[in-house]
């Protein structure tokens, strides 16, 4: 029995979801479409139904994990202020968290070197991650502000993650806060 658009659209956005998740814990190049759809309660057969490949999948949960950790940065921003936000991003439950709540943190390296469907939506979250840190959009200096504020939390907890555990990690959080703080 075939299912309704509504019903596909679902599983299509349960597969995403799935799939944004998945790959944050483990990496593009480790994402199983089998672990993928069964996450998402669904057999690997039905993946072809949705999308043309796995890297449309890939490109489309990068997006879809962008546009929630950009959402997050955005409404903390906006209700508590522009140091909420970097504390929020650059805090130790964020560099802990099972899945990791930006993409590019956790996957930055490894899209970089993907294909170009998933470079472009990787571009896209970079972005959407620097406008959810500008303060005033019409200011190109506020936009040039967020895209260094971005790096810098980007490679901040890029490497407190790899050392976890360690007095230096926590040391290299509470840096780069001070360092952004203003």
């Amino acid at each position: 029995m075939r299912k309704s658009n509504k019903e596909a659209a679902e599983t299509r956005r349960a597969i995403v979801t799935a799939a944004a998740d998945h790959i944050r814990r483990t990496g593009i190049a480790e994402a199983s479409l089998s672990d993928v759809m069964a996450a998402a309660g669904l057999t690997h057969g039905g993946f072809y139904k949705h999308f043309r490949n796995r890297e449309q999948l890939i490109a489309e949960a990068l997006v879809a994990a962008g546009g929630s950790s950009a959402g997050t940065l955005k409404e903390v921003r906006a209700k508590k202020g522009r140091n909420a936000a970097l504390d929020h991003y650059l805090s130790p439950e964020h560099r802990d968290a099972t899945t990791p709540t930006c993409p590019m943190a956790a996957l930055g390296s490894e899209a970089a070197r993907s294909s170009g469907e998933t470079r472009a939506a990787a571009a896209a979250v970079i972005e959407q991650m620097i406008d959810a840190l500008v303060e005033d959009p019409s200011s190109e200096e506020a936009r040039d502000e967020a895209m260094v504020d971005y790096a810098t939390m980007i490679g901040a907890m890029t490497l407190a993650r790899i050392m976890s555990g360690t007095p230096q990690s926590e040391e290299i959080l509470e840096r780069a806060r001070r360092r952004l703080h203003r």
